[in-house]
């Protein structure tokens, strides 16, 4: 699991990229991946509009559309099983036996 830092921790080092602080010198004194800040650093310039990109608070609508297209489908599938079983195009067959074998 990725390590989880704080928002106010993120802001305030987002700002100070934004001010021309070299990343660098930030990623050691904070204790931050480089490769982190460049991503936090780019994520806050998509969500002042400044680059192209989905901004943040839109990933969380966007994630719940796409579980909910995911649970759709799955249903949408089982509804075509279920009536092709029931209109006799498929033949439903047993897993296993549930007899006990004897030795």
């Amino acid at each position: 699991m990725p390590f989880s830092y704080s928002v106010e921790f993120r802001r305030s080092a987002c700002e100070r990229l934004l001010r021309g602080e070299p990343i660098k010198a930030m990623a050691i004194e904070l204790g931050v991946c480089e490769a982190t800040l460049f991503r936090w650093k780019k994520q806050l310039l998509i969500d002042r509009g400044r680059r192209p990109g989905v901004k943040s608070y839109e990933v969380d609508d966007l994630a719940r559309a796409q579980r909910t297209i995911k649970e759709l489908e799955a249903e949408l599938e089982l509804v075509k099983a279920a009536s092709a079983l029931f209109n006799g195009e498929q033949v439903a067959r047993p897993k296993g036996s549930t007899r006990l074998r004897r030795r």
